[in-house]
């Protein structure tokens, strides 16, 4: 097979944002970024849930759902003593490709990525999320941490490429607080803050350039957690000043995330300088983090081990090298499917049991086919480290800097199982497997029966499956106080709705509206609602709101196009369900809608293209053939492919008809 890429440079900025990215652009404050938007393709990626830095940055060099891998959290319970301690290597259930390019015959380096401790024996390097985390006060050794680095040779070169974050100077801080000379460089928290995260973000640009530039390398992975902890630290400061923040620290703290952005441009800058023009650089985020008006209220500070309220659904994404088309987007891009392109870039087969797919779309010239195969992981290659005794005093102060981050709840066992379940139940229901997910939260509710949020979750894996009235009954029973109104009416509403009772759920939704009125997805509900009862114009109405709270919900972009295929404008329609897919791609019913809008204004062949991908996205569902026969039939000509369509699509009614309940819920072809 063809290999379209000399090496692969894979960047992980953790919640980087285009939202934040985009004044910075057009200020010319992040030069570095704009040459490769420029020299390459950029776009939002779609993120995974639940949006949880360990889970998705494992999905992203797996290619694979959390429920293969097994990566569910900050921390889990280690077999051998019984306690709990951060995740490792040795947990992750599939291959990563690094392990994949071992077994090929390339070579890997991985730098600071999650759960990459302990160093896996890779052809290549290894420096372990452990490494760069300051263990000790400056006055005291250092001791690099047992199996951090493979090969081992490498850690006493790389000793001191540390920065300890008492080594940060007041003018290294100066250009994200200019204020710092007004301090108390003692006790102000932000400030020490600051100075940790900045000192760990060093290390692990000086270990990725060192390397870099002595080493011989195929493919590298370099990851930088410093966004996202910047971002829960002093998002809040940010501008427009938020209502609970102060003058005082509003003045202080406000430049901070703006100076961490332009930062990490002149990071970039470096790094692609070493990687050098050969190579094709991959930098993206695993989720977005709010910035503007759709902050939450209150602290950005993880509270209560729930980090994701200020993450948002779509990251960002740029590639550029030899073969990648120049100053264009890319669109529909999801976390999985970034461990496949790099495996076609290097010329290795993609296999059917990753969830991903290549982002053929990204390569100049005819279109790109990759060869595939079944599996990497029937390949028994030992990438472990040697069995050896975890340093206690290095792993309960990565715990306890956790707890403090407010990822973990202290050292409890039991509270790391539960969450690990928690979020494997996430994954399932996210993912349409509603059943398994209620399995999980039900292990939740054994140990904890009045977890409020997994009883919810329940709920609408209750309403996901049409047990409409056990859903009714959950929603009524758990949220009875005045503060869940909004909630109740919203589930109430959408409970009427899949009944088919459209006045009651409009009743309850508008009065979720009236009681906030922020939130896009219940506006889109409201649409919906407004599409069953053909009231087109009011749905437009909704929709529209729902994009002016956030332009980049691809529910409402594709409810949108709908509303205006309705009212006979079918360009429009067009425009609105590409936003939506280029947003989201895995969402079978979008290119339904997209295949009936392009049909209107006679694109035959890329109607066709759109019912196609909807039935690989659920081949389970009659209509995409429905379509596609009348397409064959009338516009086609070709009564055999046509008959084939009209065949398939019986064959699924029936089917759908025998094990059908009974569920009111809009079709796709509405």
């Amino acid at each position: 097979m063809k290999r379209l890429a000399k090496r692969v440079l894979l960047i992980g900025w953790d919640g980087a944002d285009w939202k934040m990215i985009e004044p910075l652009l057009e200020k010319g404050q992040m030069p570095n970024l704009e040459r490769v938007i420029n020299g390459g393709v950029m776009g939002n990626i779609a993120s995974l849930t639940p949006m949880l830095s360990p889970i998705l940055w494992t999905s992203i060099a797996a290619g694979k759902h959390a429920d293969k891998h097994q990566i569910l959290g900050f921390a889990e319970p280690d077999g051998a003593t019984g306690n709990i301690r951060p995740v490792t290597s040795t947990s992750r259930r599939c291959k990563a490709i690094w392990n994949i390019l071992s077994e090929r015959g390339l070579t890997s380096g991985v730098i600071n990525w999650f759960a990459s401790h302990p160093a896996e024996k890779i052809n290549g390097f290894v420096v372990t999320d452990r490494f760069a985390h300051a263990a000790g006060p400056p006055d005291k050794e250092w001791p690099v941490p047992a199996n951090a680095v493979h090969p081992v040779e490498l850690a006493e070169e790389l000793r001191d490429c540390r920065v300890h974050p008492a080594a940060t100077t007041p003018m290294q801080v100066l250009p994200f607080i200019p204020k710092v000379a007004e301090l108390d460089h003692v006790k102000d928290s932000n400030l020490h803050q600051l100075r940790m995260l900045l000192a760990t973000c060093a290390t692990t640009h000086s270990v990725a350039t060192w390397l870099m530039h002595t080493q011989a390398w195929d493919f590298m992975a370099v990851y930088y957690d410093t966004i996202d902890r910047f971002a829960h630290a002093f998002m809040e400061y940010h501008p427009p000043k938020m209502e609970h923040v102060s003058q005082e620290d509003y003045d202080r703290y406000k430049d901070v995330m703006t100076g961490c952005y332009r930062f990490h441009d002149m990071m970039l800058g470096r790094i692609i300088q070493l990687a050098g023009e050969d190579s094709t650089i991959i930098l993206l985020s695993d989720h977005g983090f709010h910035c503007d008006r759709l902050r939450p209220a209150g602290s950005s500070k993880i509270k209560d081990g729930r980090p994701v309220a200020w993450h948002r659904l779509h990251g960002i994404l740029a590639i550029t090298g030899p073969n990648i088309k120049k100053d264009q987007r890319v669109y529909g891009a999801s976390l999985l499917d970034i461990a496949p392109t790099i495996l076609g870039m290097l010329g290795c087969p993609i296999p059917r049991d990753m969830d991903g797919h290549a982002l053929t779309q990204v390569f100049e010239g005819d279109p790109v086919r990759f060869d595939e195969i079944d599996s990497y992981e029937t390949l028994q290659d030992d990438y472990s480290s040697p069995d050896a005794e975890e340093d206690p005093w290095v792993v309960q102060k990565m715990l306890s800097h956790l707890a403090e981050l407010g990822y973990i709840e202290g050292d409890s066992t039991e509270g790391v199982v539960l969450d690990r379940a928690r979020n494997l139940g996430q994954v399932y229901a996210s993912s349409g497997r509603p059943a398994k997910a209620i399995e999980q939260y039900e292990k939740v509710l054994a140990k904890r029966p009045d977890d409020k949020g997994c009883k919810i979750a329940i709920a609408s894996c209750r309403l996901q499956t049409g047990q409409v009235d056990e859903c009714e009954q959950a929603v009524r029973e758990i949220l009875t106080d005045e503060a869940d109104a909004p909630q109740a009416n919203l589930y109430i509403g959408m409970i009427a709705f899949r009944r088919g009772d459209t006045a009651k759920a409009l009743e309850h939704l508008q009065r979720a509206e009236k009681a906030d009125p922020r939130l896009p997805g219940l506006h889109c509900q409201i649409g919906n609602v407004y599409l069953r009862r053909k009231r087109w114009a009011d749905a437009e109405r909704a929709f529209t709101k729902a994009l002016a709270i956030d332009g980049d919900s691809a529910e409402a972009h594709d409810g949108l196009g709908v509303a205006y295929r309705w009212q006979k404008r079918p360009e429009e329609a067009v425009h609105q369900h590409m936003q939506s897919v280029g947003l989201l791609h895995h969402r079978p019913q979008t290119h339904i809608h997209l295949g009936l809008a392009l049909a209107e204004v006679g694109r035959i062949d890329w109607a066709i293209r759109a019912f196609n991908v909807a039935l690989e996205q659920n081949p389970n569902n009659p209509f995409p053939h429905r379509c596609l026969a009348q397409l064959y039939e009338r516009a086609k000509k070709d009564p055999t492919k046509a008959a084939h369509h009209r065949q398939a699509a019986k064959r699924l009614a029936r089917r759908r008809q025998r094990g059908s309940r009974r569920d009111n819920s809009p079709r796709p072809e509405q």
